[in-house]
């Protein structure tokens, strides 16, 4: 009965995880280099732009998280600094 309970609780967290793992980023050390050589293109196309401080304080973030496999949180902060130059992502 003991192993029973047992068998029944790791199949739950089993299961819990798996569908954790559904949840899962889509981003990757790939996505993060792309975007973040768009992000530095931007801010060297548009060094007036009034949002160009907060631009580059995302690219910050971005390469940070990126740099420490944090890849969707990365991805995020270069997509934020796009929209702040007003520059859309190219998906190549």
């Amino acid at each position: 009965m003991r192993n029973l309970k047992w068998v029944a609780a790791v199949a739950i967290l089993s299961g819990a995880v798996s569908a954790g793992s559904a949840f899962a980023d889509t981003a990757d050390l790939n996505s993060c280099v792309d975007l973040g050589q768009q992000v530095k293109a931007a801010l060297a196309a548009n060094p007036q732009s009034p949002n160009y401080q907060a631009a580059f304080s995302e690219e910050k973030y971005g390469r940070d998280f990126c740099t420490n496999s944090f890849y969707q949180r990365g991805v995020d902060h270069y997509d934020h600094a796009l929209a702040l130059l007003g520059t859309a992502p190219s998906k190549d």
